[in-house]
């Protein structure tokens, strides 16, 4: 017995006649009666009686439809109720991600939602990678955009974008020239770095090439804002991708120069908890964020990034 047979034998019970029935299941009459005959079967006693002119439910077939009309009925309430959470999605949703990230996206973002999701309330949290991910792993936040999130046993990602992080700094510190600078040559600079204990597993996933860095920069600083400021006071030069500083590059402020000798990548994940309960809101939020991750990729605002289709 499933859903299929029970509209067709409902239908006969409206209509009290196979091919009209048939007609309004858009099927072919013969189609209603075989399911009919499989459910007299399967329940081993006739549902209708078949007159010249037509067919009556037998007292089997009247106790039948009670339950036939109660399962679809569930059936449709079920569906609506599905329909209605994805069209209506509402509730509270944090997302953390860092500040290059909310750069770029976070603005069309709050206006998709404001715009078209009037029930939900956003949190964004500007947070750096490793705390991203630590706020991830202590439920702080419901979701984060982690670059480079270390393997755990906690969390489930999924794979979003690469960038490539060049080394970027006032042409006082790097000159006007864009060449390529080797890495170790970079330690020889006046360098500000993020202090978030993640530098060099966000850079790539040899951290090795890349702990003397942490060892050579002068500065420590625990703030975008202050990173930034330090490069373009001309007192350091610091690794980070090109979108961060797209308005200083375009204007000369700021140069990016390649680096070779290793060539750093990073890579943008989606990051949620492992045993996290799958929402509406959240689904719909992940679909959201990664359409407009997509756009500003495709429509070259996200500088020296490439999707992941995988």
């Amino acid at each position: 017995m499933d859903s299929r047979q029970l509209r067709y034998f409902v239908a006969v019970c409206d209509f009290r006649n196979l091919s009209h029935a048939a007609d309004h299941c858009h099927v072919a009459a013969s189609a209603i009666s075989q399911h009919v005959a499989a459910l007299e079967a399967e329940l081993g006693t006739p549902l209708f009686t078949r007159r010249p002119r037509g067919m009556e439910p037998t007292a089997a077939g009247l106790k039948l439809e009670t339950h036939a009309r109660a399962i679809l009925a569930a059936f449709e309430t079920a569906a609506e109720d599905v329909r209605t959470g994805q069209a209506e999605v509402s509730g509270a949703i944090s997302i953390g991600m860092p500040f290059s990230v909310i750069s770029v996206i976070g603005g069309p973002l709050m206006r998709r939602v404001m715009g078209e999701m009037p029930r939900v309330k956003l949190l964004l949290r500007e947070v750096l990678s490793g705390v991203g991910f630590q706020a991830v792993q202590r439920g702080e936040i419901e979701a984060g955009l982690i670059f480079n999130p270390p393997v755990d046993s906690q969390t489930e990602r999924i794979a979003l974008l690469e960038e490539e992080v060049f080394c970027i700094g006032h042409p006082d510190i790097l000159g006007v020239s864009s060449d390529p600078i080797r890495l170790k040559d970079i330690a020889e600079l006046p360098l500000a770095i993020l202090q978030s204990g993640y530098l060099s597993r966000a850079l790539n996933d040899r951290p090795a090439e890349f702990a003397f860095l942490e060892a050579s920069a002068r500065i420590q600083l625990a703030s975008v804002a202050a990173t930034l400021g330090a490069m373009k006071e001309g007192l350091a030069c610091t690794l980070a991708p090109k979108v961060l500083v797209s308005d200083d590059l375009a204007a000369g402020r700021l140069v990016a120069r390649p680096i070779r000798d290793p060539s750093p990548r990073r890579t943008l994940y989606w990051v949620v908890p492992l045993d996290a309960r799958p929402t509406p809101l959240r689904e719909i939020m992940f679909e959201t964020i990664r359409g407009q991750i997509v756009a500003s990729v495709t429509e070259g605002r996200w500088l020296g990034a490439q999707l992941i289709t995988d």
